[in-house]
């Protein structure tokens, strides 16, 4: 892996709460903006692959293997913390901060199941699941949150259901919160991201500049692998 990758368990400051957004304990110090990554350019990552021996490394089960992108900028520190709530919990959670630590935005990948069934049955499931259950447990240490879009979206070929909102947190203050869901055509597993932007630190004119965050960015280079 990439040395510019660092395990966040020895250095990252920022927290990490069980399933909640990792952004209580982070200083909200600063106003320095950064920009969002261009939607023609290359994006320079790293490539991670959750597939069979990341299950045998971490002591997990993954019964839908995948590969996602973490983007790399000189300006920016990748900071990843595999299995951070044990062999159940979210695969990976990657936060981008900066050089002092303090966050800019984070995302993490989650193990979840939908009922076989038609596509646009599945697709309601889904939809009912991120907009509801996720949304809430991811919202719910925050007094002020609203939730603006619940739509159909698309990861590569993959079907999925992004839903996207607000929170106030005490510290950082404004948060942009994005989850988005896919799942195995042919299987019942599935994958789900929720990922969190400082609003002070990176600015979202649209909802639709999601895809250009660096969470986006990971989201974007999503993709299934064969078993």
């Amino acid at each position: 892996m990439d040395r510019r990758i660092k395990s966040a368990l020895a250095a990252l400051i920022l927290a990490v709460g069980s399933g909640a957004p990792a952004a209580a304990q982070v200083a909200a110090e600063g106003s320095v903006k950064f920009g969002l990554l261009s939607v023609e350019g290359l994006v320079v990552g790293t490539t991670i692959k959750i597939d069979a021996d990341f299950a045998a490394e971490h002591n997990t089960d993954v019964p839908l293997p995948f590969s996602l992108l973490v983007p790399l900028a000189d300006d920016v520190v990748e900071l990843v913390d595999y299995m951070p709530e044990g062999p159940d919990g979210p695969f990976l959670k990657l936060n981008f901060a900066t050089e002092d630590r303090q966050l800019i935005e984070n995302i993490q990948f989650v193990r979840m199941t939908i009922a076989p069934g038609p596509d646009e049955q599945r697709l309601n499931a889904l939809a009912g699941l991120m907009a509801n259950e996720v949304f809430k447990r991811a919202t719910e240490p925050y007094a002020e949150y609203v939730r603006d879009i619940v739509r159909k979206t698309k990861v590569g070929e993959l079907d999925g259901v992004e839903v996207i909102g607000r929170y106030k947190d005490p510290n950082l203050g404004v948060m942009y919160l994005r989850i988005v869901g896919v799942y195995d055509p042919d299987g019942p597993h599935g994958v789900f991201t929720v990922a969190n932007v400082v609003a002070a630190r990176q600015e979202l004119a649209t909802p639709d500049d999601f895809p250009r965050t660096r969470g986006g960015a990971a989201m974007k280079h999503f993709k299934l692998l064969k078993q």
